[in-house]
């Protein structure tokens, strides 16, 4: 029999990609306890304690007599993973930095097609950097973004800037849904070259998507190399 713990953190989980996923907006009502306790079959007590986490994550608010509703998203919540790393390093006392490595336009391959839904042969940017602590290779992320969304960002001096600020402040595109997935990869030979390690090395690999009003506007993948940071997602 699961425990009630792990019960509520999977409902917890159920719920967050819901709102992800598009079937619930900002500003909508979530439907109540007695209906989510139908819809995932399990006690009204496990539902308290997943809304309670989801409300102390800042993605409901939960209102006495009127309801549960979802809390409008804000960019700079994100990217939530790769900011948790960010802050393991400054607490040690390293510096983080951000190397350009391209920025420019891309044909869609199979690969963009199935991960952002666009059709093959389109154009999009792709915008790599490297991150840095002290001066040495963490990851490498590459970034791309529909040029229909944000015209002329190949030639914008992004450099440290936050993606989603330049988007916002010069595109007037502002993400309003987002999420990530962390799975093992391997290293290609290009990156590998970035990082200073052998094609062929198992990393930690983070895709991040992003929408703004139901459209997709950025992916995101992060190749992390150094087993000194680590990620802790809370359960219970």
């Amino acid at each position: 029999m699961k425990s009630e713990a792990h019960l509520y953190a999977k409902v917890t989980n159920e719920i967050r990609q819901q709102i992800d996923s598009g079937k619930y907006r900002d500003g909508d009502k979530l439907p109540s306890e007695r209906q989510l306790c139908k819809e995932f079959g399990v006690s009204r007590i496990t539902i308290r304690q997943a809304l309670d986490r989801l409300e102390e994550m800042k993605i409901i608010d939960r209102k006495q007599g009127k309801g549960t509703y979802i809390l409008p998203f804000e960019y700079g919540r994100l990217p939530e993973i790769f900011s948790r790393f960010v802050c393991e390093i400054e607490k040690k006392g390293k510096q983080h930095g951000t190397k350009v490595l391209h920025i420019g336009r891309i044909s869609v391959d199979a690969h963009l097609a199935e991960k952002m839904g666009l059709p093959e042969g389109g154009q999009v940017y792709k915008v790599s950097r490297l991150r840095t602590v002290d001066d040495l290779p963490l990851a490498v992320e590459h970034s791309y973004i529909p040029c229909g969304a944000a015209p002329g960002l190949d030639v914008a001096d992004i450099g440290e800037s936050s993606l989603y600020q330049i988007l916002e402040g010069v595109h007037s595109v502002k993400i309003d849904r987002a999420f990530e997935t962390l799975q093992p990869a391997v290293l290609n030979g290009e990156d590998a070259a970035h990082l200073g390690r052998m094609g062929g090395e198992a990393v930690l690999n983070i895709e991040r998507f992003a929408y703004a009003a139901g459209r997709m506007i950025e992916y995101t993948g992060f190749y992390f190399i150094d087993g000194e940071y680590k990620y802790t997602v809370d359960l219970i």
